[in-house]
């Protein structure tokens, strides 16, 4: 599945004028440059930790390595450690912002007027905007799926979490049971609301794929609607 951005500022050209397509154009961009820094990011984490995280690795040298290594090996491990942490805040960073920048594409692609200042244009505002037309359920229908999951609120305190407070840098969690181990978010509570510790990789991956499909299934129902304007 995949979204014409081309053919939404067209239309947006078209139906609302110049100065609506002059300031969506950068915002569509931005949302395919930061899913791209999003994919690249954790790519590069993964690239950094693969040899640890590999089956082939023991994991009792690794328990060692951690908690009681010195020496050169210790010291790429926790280099490794330290460009993978930065590589993962910048994935679910990137990951996060796709979806503020989604607010924004919506508001500007319908050509709304409810904010009084550009720092009024929220996802959460345009949510309720949209909502008060009915020819607009495609969209409510679709950002409510974005915005009504566990992932996505785990995912918003994590960032909000680590942009404001302190970061929350994954960790080696060991299953001796297995002979296994894995990068793992720490629990933490925000907002009052409880964490449990979470899988980063798989956590990444999961919701990059979910909110991908979301966005693009958002963006045709804007191609759409704004087909149906012009």
């Amino acid at each position: 599945m995949v979204w014409d951005l081309q053919e939404l500022k067209e239309k947006v050209l078209k139906v609302h004028g110049k100065p609506a397509y002059c300031t969506l154009s950068p915002c569509l961009n931005s949302i395919v440059e930061r899913q791209e820094f999003a994919r690249y990011h954790y790519h590069e984490a993964k690239s950094f930790m693969e040899c640890y995280m590999d089956d082939n690795y023991p994991v009792m040298e690794l328990f060692r390595l951690v908690f009681a290594g010195s020496g050169p090996d210790k010291e790429h491990l926790e280099d490794n450690q330290s460009r993978a942490r930065a590589h993962i805040v910048g994935c679910v960073q990137s990951l996060h912002s796709v979806s503020d920048i989604l607010g924004h594409v919506v508001y500007y692609s319908l050509n709304l007027s409810q904010a009084r200042t550009e720092r009024d244009i929220s996802l959460l505002k345009v949510r309720k905007w949209v909502r008060a037309h009915r020819e607009y359920k495609g969209i409510q229908a679709g950002l409510d799926e974005l915005t009504n999951h566990h992932d996505y609120e785990y995912l918003a305190a994590l960032v909000n979490y680590s942009k404001h407070r302190s970061i929350i840098s994954p960790r080696f969690n060991f299953d001796f049971r297995r002979l296994s181990t894995e990068l793992v978010f720490p629990s933490f509570t925000y907002d009052g609301t409880f964490f449990p510790e979470t899988p980063a990789y798989q956590f990444i991956e999961s919701e990059f794929s979910r909110e991908s499909q979301l966005v693009v299934e958002i963006g045709n129902n804007l191609n759409a609607l704004v087909k149906q304007d012009g």
